[in-house]
C-alpha cells in the first residue's frame, strides 16, 4: 500500500525573498555609486551633527587666532579664532544642501517638462523646447551671475538660480528618452485602450526614464556645488556671516602662506563631495537602460 507524504507548508523565512538581499548586491554590482553615496553620507552626517560633537558653535571664539591643527582645534581657528572644523562642517550644511535642492527642483521642472514634451509632441512640444532653447542661448555661470546681482542672494535665490540652470539639461534628456519611449507597443496599447496621458507618464514612462534622471541629478549636484562656491567665493553667493565653502576660500586666501590648512580645509571638502556626486552619476549611469 503506498502512502503519499503530506505537503510541506513553507514559511515565509523558507522563501527567498529577493529584496533582503538588495543592498548588498547594489554594493557588488555599483561600487562606484557605492563609494560615492558613503562619502556623501559622511559629510552630510558630519555637517547636520556639528552641533551635537563641537564644543564650540560657528560664531564663538574658541581660542587664539591663527591657532595651528592641535587636539584641541583638528583643524585649528581662523583669523577671528573662531574653531576652524565647526565652521567648515557649519558650512557643509549650507553647500550641500543648496546643491541637493536645487538639483532636485532641476529635477522635477525639469523631468515633467521632458516627459509632457515626449509624450504629447506637436505644438506643446515646440513650445517647451523654444523655451528651454532660449534658457540655454545664455551662459550658464553668465545667467547665474546676473540673477544673483539683481537679486539678493540668499539661501533660496541660490537654490531657484541653480535650478533653473539645470532645468534644460533634465528637459532635454528626459524628452529624447520618452520619444523613443512612446514609439514603443506597451505605450501605443495603453493609448489605444483609451489610457489617460498623465497616467501612461507616470506607470509606463517615468519608471523607464528614472535611471536617466538619477544620473543627470547626480551631475547637476556636482555642477551646482561648484557655481554656488564660485558665487561665494566672489561674493554673490551665501554671505557671511554665514560660512560656505566658496566664502571660506575666499576668507583664507589671504593667509595660505603662513596658515596653509585654512583654505585646503574647504577646498578639500569641496573636492571630497563633488567627487562623490561624480562617483555617484558615474556608478547609476552603467544601469540607465530601459526596465522594458
Amino acid at each position: 500500500m503506498m502512502t503519499h507524504a503530506a505537503p510541506v507548508r513553507v514559511g515565509p523565512e523558507a522563501v527567498p525573498n529577493r529584496q533582503r538581499h538588495w543592498f548588498a548586491a547594489f554594493l557588488r554590482t555599483r561600487r562606484e555609486a557605492s563609494a560615492g553615496i558613503l562619502l556623501l553620507v559622511t559629510l552630510v552626517v558630519l555637517s547636520m551633527t556639528v552641533h551635537l560633537w563641537a564644543d564650540y558653535t560657528p560664531s564663538e571664539v574658541a581660542g587664539a587666532p591663527f591657532s595651528p591643527p592641535s587636539a584641541q582645534h583638528l583643524l585649528g581657528t581662523d583669523d577671528l579664532g573662531r574653531d576652524y572644523l565647526v565652521r567648515l562642517m557649519t558650512a557643509g550644511q549650507t553647500s550641500l544642501g543648496i546643491a541637493f535642492f536645487a538639483a532636485a527642483l532641476a529635477l522635477l521642472v525639469g523631468s515633467a517638462i521632458g516627459i509632457a514634451a515626449g509624450l504629447r509632441g506637436g505644438w506643446l512640444d515646440s513650445w517647451l523646447m523654444a523655451g528651454i532653447d532660449l534658457v540655454l542661448s545664455f551662459p550658464s555661470l553668465l545667467l547665474a551671475l546676473s540673477a544673483v546681482t539683481v537679486f539678493n542672494p540668499t539661501k533660496t535665490i541660490l537654490v531657484l538660480v541653480l535650478a533653473l540652470i539645470a532645468v534644460p539639461q533634465f528637459a532635454r534628456v528626459v524628452r529624447a528618452k520618452c520619444l523613443e519611449l512612446r514609439e514603443r507597443e506597451f505605450v501605443l496599447s495603453a493609448r489605444v485602450s483609451g489610457v489617460p496621458d498623465p497616467v501612461i507618464a507616470v506607470k509606463h514612462l517615468l519608471p523607464n526614464v528614472l535611471p536617466l534622471m538619477t544620473v543627470q541629478f547626480a551631475n547637476t549636484a556636482a555642477i551646482a556645488i561648484l557655481i554656488e562656491s564660485s558665487l561665494s567665493y566672489l561674493g554673490l553667493g551665501v554671505q557671511p556671516p554665514d560660512p560656505s565653502w566658496g566664502n571660506m576660500i575666499y576668507a583664507a586666501q589671504s593667509y595660505m602662506i603662513e596658515c596653509p590648512w585654512l583654505p585646503l580645509g574647504p577646498a578639500g571638502a569641496l573636492l571630497l563631495a563633488s567627487f562623490a556626486w561624480g562617483l555617484i552619476g558615474e556608478g547609476f549611469s552603467g544601469g540607465s537602460r530601459s526596465l522594458i
